[in-house]
Protein backbone atom coordinates (compact mmCIF):
# COMPACT_ATOMS: atom_id res chain seq x y z
CA UNK A 1 0.00 0.00 0.00
CA UNK A 2 1.48 3.49 -1.17
CA UNK A 3 0.38 6.23 0.51
CA UNK A 4 0.93 10.02 -1.23
CA UNK A 5 0.50 13.12 0.41
CA UNK A 6 0.49 16.66 -1.66
CA UNK A 7 0.25 19.79 -0.40
CA UNK A 8 -0.68 23.07 -1.37
CA UNK A 9 2.40 25.58 -1.26
CA UNK A 10 -0.17 28.62 -2.54
CA UNK A 11 -2.14 28.01 0.79
CA UNK A 12 -5.05 26.73 -2.16
CA UNK A 13 -7.16 24.05 -0.56
CA UNK A 14 -8.48 21.53 -2.57
CA UNK A 15 -12.15 19.90 -3.15
CA UNK A 16 -15.46 20.56 -1.43
CA UNK A 17 -15.46 22.41 2.08
CA UNK A 18 -11.99 23.22 2.52
CA UNK A 19 -11.78 25.40 -0.69
CA UNK A 20 -14.83 26.99 0.59
CA UNK A 21 -13.62 27.68 4.16
CA UNK A 22 -10.73 29.14 1.84
CA UNK A 23 -12.18 31.36 -0.10
CA UNK A 24 -14.45 32.69 2.78
CA UNK A 25 -11.36 33.29 5.20
CA UNK A 26 -9.69 35.32 2.08
CA UNK A 27 -12.41 37.62 2.07
CA UNK A 28 -12.84 37.84 5.71
CA UNK A 29 -9.40 38.73 5.43
CA UNK A 30 -9.65 41.46 3.10
CA UNK A 31 -12.83 42.56 5.36
CA UNK A 32 -10.91 42.95 8.68
CA UNK A 33 -7.60 44.59 6.53
CA UNK A 34 -9.33 48.03 7.41
CA UNK A 35 -7.39 48.46 10.38
CA UNK A 36 -3.84 48.43 8.96
CA UNK A 37 -4.77 52.36 8.09
CA UNK A 38 -7.50 52.80 10.74
CA UNK A 39 -7.14 56.16 11.99
CA UNK A 40 -8.33 56.22 15.96
CA UNK A 41 -9.71 59.80 16.07
CA UNK A 42 -10.56 59.79 12.88
CA UNK A 43 -13.38 56.56 13.45
CA UNK A 44 -13.99 58.17 17.18
CA UNK A 45 -14.95 61.13 15.46
CA UNK A 46 -17.23 59.69 13.07
CA UNK A 47 -18.87 56.96 15.38
CA UNK A 48 -19.25 59.39 18.57
CA UNK A 49 -22.53 60.36 17.84
CA UNK A 50 -24.24 57.03 16.61
CA UNK A 51 -26.02 54.55 18.33
CA UNK A 52 -22.95 51.78 17.83
CA UNK A 53 -19.97 53.95 19.25
CA UNK A 54 -17.91 51.21 21.25
CA UNK A 55 -15.39 48.04 19.35
CA UNK A 56 -16.63 45.08 20.08
CA UNK A 57 -14.77 41.53 19.77
CA UNK A 58 -16.39 38.05 20.83
CA UNK A 59 -14.64 35.59 23.34
CA UNK A 60 -15.80 32.44 24.87
CA UNK A 61 -19.05 32.70 22.92
CA UNK A 62 -19.51 36.55 24.85
CA UNK A 63 -19.31 39.88 23.60
CA UNK A 64 -16.55 41.58 25.09
CA UNK A 65 -15.59 45.43 24.45
CA UNK A 66 -11.35 45.86 24.47
CA UNK A 67 -10.58 48.37 26.85
CA UNK A 68 -12.99 48.91 29.21
CA UNK A 69 -13.51 47.63 32.46
CA UNK A 70 -16.05 44.88 33.37
CA UNK A 71 -18.63 47.44 34.56
CA UNK A 72 -18.62 49.26 31.27
CA UNK A 73 -17.95 46.40 29.22
CA UNK A 74 -21.75 45.31 30.64
CA UNK A 75 -23.28 48.32 30.45
CA UNK A 76 -22.25 49.11 26.51
CA UNK A 77 -23.18 45.36 25.91
CA UNK A 78 -26.82 45.74 27.87
CA UNK A 79 -27.29 49.11 25.87
CA UNK A 80 -26.37 47.49 22.32
CA UNK A 81 -24.05 49.91 22.03
CA UNK A 82 -21.53 48.16 20.45
CA UNK A 83 -20.68 46.93 16.83
CA UNK A 84 -18.75 43.38 16.82
CA UNK A 85 -15.66 43.30 14.60
CA UNK A 86 -15.43 41.27 11.66
CA UNK A 87 -13.01 37.99 11.90
CA UNK A 88 -12.83 38.47 15.72
CA UNK A 89 -14.55 35.03 16.72
CA UNK A 90 -12.88 31.82 18.17
CA UNK A 91 -12.10 30.61 14.76
CA UNK A 92 -8.23 31.40 13.07
CA UNK A 93 -8.02 30.85 9.38
CA UNK A 94 -4.35 31.22 8.75
CA UNK A 95 -1.36 33.51 10.34
CA UNK A 96 -2.32 36.49 8.05
CA UNK A 97 -6.02 35.74 10.03
CA UNK A 98 -3.90 35.36 13.39
CA UNK A 99 -1.99 38.92 12.85
CA UNK A 100 -4.90 41.01 12.20
CA UNK A 101 -7.14 39.48 14.87
CA UNK A 102 -4.11 41.10 17.08
CA UNK A 103 -3.99 44.97 15.43
CA UNK A 104 -7.69 44.93 15.60
CA UNK A 105 -8.17 43.84 19.21
CA UNK A 106 -4.98 46.22 20.16
CA UNK A 107 -6.83 49.25 17.69
CA UNK A 108 -10.53 48.17 19.19
CA UNK A 109 -8.90 48.54 22.85
CA UNK A 110 -7.36 52.00 21.97
CA UNK A 111 -10.49 53.15 20.48
CA UNK A 112 -12.35 51.88 23.11
CA UNK A 113 -10.21 53.50 25.66
CA UNK A 114 -10.00 57.08 23.87
CA UNK A 115 -14.31 57.17 23.64
CA UNK A 116 -14.55 56.48 26.69
CA UNK A 117 -12.64 59.27 27.88
CA UNK A 118 -13.91 61.60 25.36
CA UNK A 119 -17.69 60.06 26.17
CA UNK A 120 -16.82 61.32 29.88
CA UNK A 121 -15.21 64.79 29.05
CA UNK A 122 -18.20 65.70 27.92
CA UNK A 123 -20.63 65.11 30.57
Amino acid sequence: MVLALTGCGDGQSVGGEGKTTNIESKALIERMAWVENANIDLLVEQKLKTSKRFLAVESDGEVVIPGLAKDLCELVVTNGDYEVLAGMSEVVYNSRHAELRVKTRDFARAYNQKLIKMIKSNT
